[in-house]
């Protein structure tokens, strides 16, 4: 596919998103549950402001701000410290969108406030970004499996038939859509690294990639774990390969720049908690690992996973037929994740991460799950034609979007409450 092609798809695929963003909002106040920088969204965007206009003086921002924005984040008059319990990978990928944003407006001579109309804005042009990129990486890597006209279709039908299009469109200030990337863009320069090894610049994208993963979500390790087994023909290939390319060198290549990304996070709790090593989450943690609660997680109607994106019931049954074809690093890849991320979900305190849409933990392995998804799509289309797959994504696609426009970004009924479900699916869109 010629680049001027792909350039102008990105363009205007990241033009509708943004579009369709700003029209959503349009429709809610921006300090509220609906917004895009309320409490969780807040607590991570809160270092760019503190960052590049406050000093982290607490004392020279707007009082009331944190109350004002969903309490995501804390302001500390009597220290001056600015308190945020999320790490900072969020406001990294942010910050290209904030810094020209603002450097536009000081040029113009608009007045701006921190956590105003510019910034929200600013928040969903980086997510549809960001998506875009992600998607763009992800397109890369499968088609040189299973081609281009797959690859593209079925990003696209990934896409309007899952929760990453709640978390670009409807949420775009949470981290998801942010780890999509990252995890597209890891999967990406793992694959270029493995067909030329000796390429150090390659090694250290990695590793600023692999840090910036963690420090978006520290429990993204799972997918570090998993990542170098992507795209290899068989398990002992994987292996082998992982073998092969390690060295000391390389060691020290991918792990200074890992560290160096994180090095500011250190410092700010440091500042923030006295302690460069710490566990901002007071209270909250993994309190249910006896006793993991798998059925809320996948079929409640407060957030549940196969509830809310039934397409992840299609990534398991991919995964268990790229298994009876002896596909099995596809396999054994999506189904390791799967659980993993299940059970670590499963017992967080509170199971349903409060508002959100289908089980959000799950959202950015998409760009692993892609893989199974394509193997089963070409294997269908192989045995039964092109209808069976294209109808099932369609109707996959019809349900999400049907429920992304009549959920309200907040389940607030009991949690099996089928009937308050079935008006969301069958009701009136809002």
């Amino acid at each position: 596919m010629k680049r001027k092609i792909i350039v102008l798809v990105l363009v205007l695929f990241t033009g509708l998103n943004v579009f369709l963003a700003l029209n959503r909002h349009s429709h809610s106040k921006p300090h509220s549950y609906h917004g895009e920088l309320w409490a969780d969204r807040g607590g991570y965007f809160v270092y760019l402001p503190a960052a590049t206009y406050y000093s982290f003086d607490a004392r020279k921002l707007p009082g009331g701000l944190d109350t004002l924005t969903g309490r995501g984040f804390k302001l500390d008059t009597l220290s001056g410290r600015v308190i945020t319990k999320y790490t900072a990978g969020v406001a990294m990928l942010q910050s290209p969108f904030y810094l020209l944003g603002h450097g536009l407006a000081k040029l113009s001579g608009w007045t701006t406030a921190p956590y105003g109309p510019l910034d929200h804005v600013l928040v969903d042009i980086a997510a549809s970004t960001l998506l875009s990129l992600g998607l763009l990486l992800l397109f890369l890597n499968l088609r040189q499996r299973y081609g281009e006209q797959l690859s593209g279709w079925l990003l696209l039908a990934i896409y309007a038939g899952s929760n990453l299009y709640f978390y670009t469109i409807g949420d775009p200030g949470m981290s998801h859509v942010y780890s999509f990337f990252l995890f597209s863009l890891l999967l990406f320069l793992v694959d270029r690294w493995y067909q030329r090894p000796d390429r150090s610049l390659t090694l250290v994208c990695i590793g600023i990639t692999a840090g910036l993963i963690l420090l978006v979500r520290p429990t993204n390790a799972v997918f570090l774990i998993i990542s170098p087994f992507v795209n290899a023909t068989d398990l002992r290939t994987g292996w082998r390969r992982i073998a092969s390319h390690i060295s000391a060198k390389r060691v020290v290549l991918l792990l200074l720049p890992a560290s160096l990304v994180w090095l500011p996070q250190l410092l700010y709790w440091h500042y923030a908690f006295g302690s460069a090593i710490t566990w901002p989450y007071v209270d909250e943690g993994f309190t249910n690992w006896a006793a993991p609660e798998f059925a809320r997680f996948w079929f409640a109607p407060n957030n549940g996973l196969f509830t809310y994106t039934p397409l992840y019931v299609l990534v398991i049954l991919a995964a268990v037929v790229a298994w009876v074809h002896k596909d099995l690093v596809t396999a054994c890849t999506s189904l390791a994740a799967f659980l993993a991320i299940s059970y670590l979900g499963s017992s967080w305190w509170v199971w349903h991460f409060g508002c959100g849409f289908g089980s959000r933990t799950m959202v950015e392995y998409l760009a692993l799950f892609a893989f199974p998804l394509a193997s089963w799509t070409r294997w269908s289309i192989q045995r039964w034609g092109r209808w069976l797959p294209a109808m099932t994504y369609i109707l996959l696609a019809a349900y999400n979007l049907k429920l992304v426009y009549s959920y309200g970004n907040c389940w607030f009924f009991d949690e099996w409450d089928w009937q308050a479900f079935g008006h969301l699916l069958f009701g009136p869109t809002k």
